[in-house]
């Protein structure tokens, strides 16, 4: 279940770009949050594919996942969001409302949570399961600090900062906004304990036509399914 954890990473991300919450106009930060709020209002969908790699620093080594991303935003409780996986193995996350499944059709298992329960579990995603209340969330939870600008593949970022104010088992999170898009196309975690987990998103496309079949995994006969 600690997967879960990092896939509130992405989802969450995304989901607060939908979130009609107010930005303030102090300095450079705030006109940034602004930007990307401005942006966000117009978002329906967004379609991307994403690279999930995890580093144990203790351990050694590196695990990377590819797949791709679908959101559809359909108003308060109504987000939808599906993650395919393509490597190294096949596996599927579907989140409706506030249900969230993970399919694993190679041991043919499905584990079916809430965003509620998990928020509940793990703290520092607790903005998760109040998604239309994400941003104000954000700042009441975490120091945001605009730390410079990088390039990020072809695109121009400004980075931003979170170190949590409270108990966490994330020591910082970052994020790489476009500043032509206003839109992350990199997040990154570091746990206390030393683990680093980073999402790079491309190709990036929004308001393509979804319909909500897409968001319903089909399983096959047989899986075994476990609710927690």
């Amino acid at each position: 279940m600690k997967r879960f954890s990092i896939f509130f990473l992405v989802i969450a991300a995304l989901i607060s770009q939908v979130s009609p919450a107010p930005a303030g106009a102090n300095g450079q930060l705030d006109q940034i949050l602004a930007n990307m709020q401005k942006n966000a209002q117009g978002i329906k969908t967004i379609y991307a594919k994403m690279t999930q790699e995890k580093r144990d620093p203790v351990v050694g080594g590196k695990e990377i996942y590819r797949g791709e991303i679908f959101l559809k935003h359909a108003g308060p409780g109504n987000d939808k969001v599906r993650i395919n996986y393509t490597s190294p193995s096949r596996q599927s996350v579907s989140v409706i409302g506030d249900e969230i499944v993970l399919y694993q059709p190679n041991i043919n298992q499905a584990i079916i949570t809430s965003r509620k329960a998990q928020a509940a579990k793990n703290q520092e995603f607790s903005f998760v399961g109040t998604p239309y209340n994400s941003v104000p969330e954000l700042k009441n939870r975490y120091n945001i600090v605009l730390k410079g600008q990088e390039q990020v593949g072809g695109a121009s970022t400004a980075v931003l900062e979170l170190t949590p104010k409270g108990a966490s088992a994330a020591q910082k999170l970052t994020m790489w906004v476009d500043q032509s898009t206003w839109f992350p196309v990199k997040y990154q975690v570091v746990e206390k304990n030393g683990n680093v987990s980073s999402f790079s998103l491309s190709e990036i496309r929004k308001n393509t036509a979804m319909g909500d079949g897409l968001f319903k995994i089909k399983f096959a006969d047989g899986t075994k399914f476990i609710r927690q």
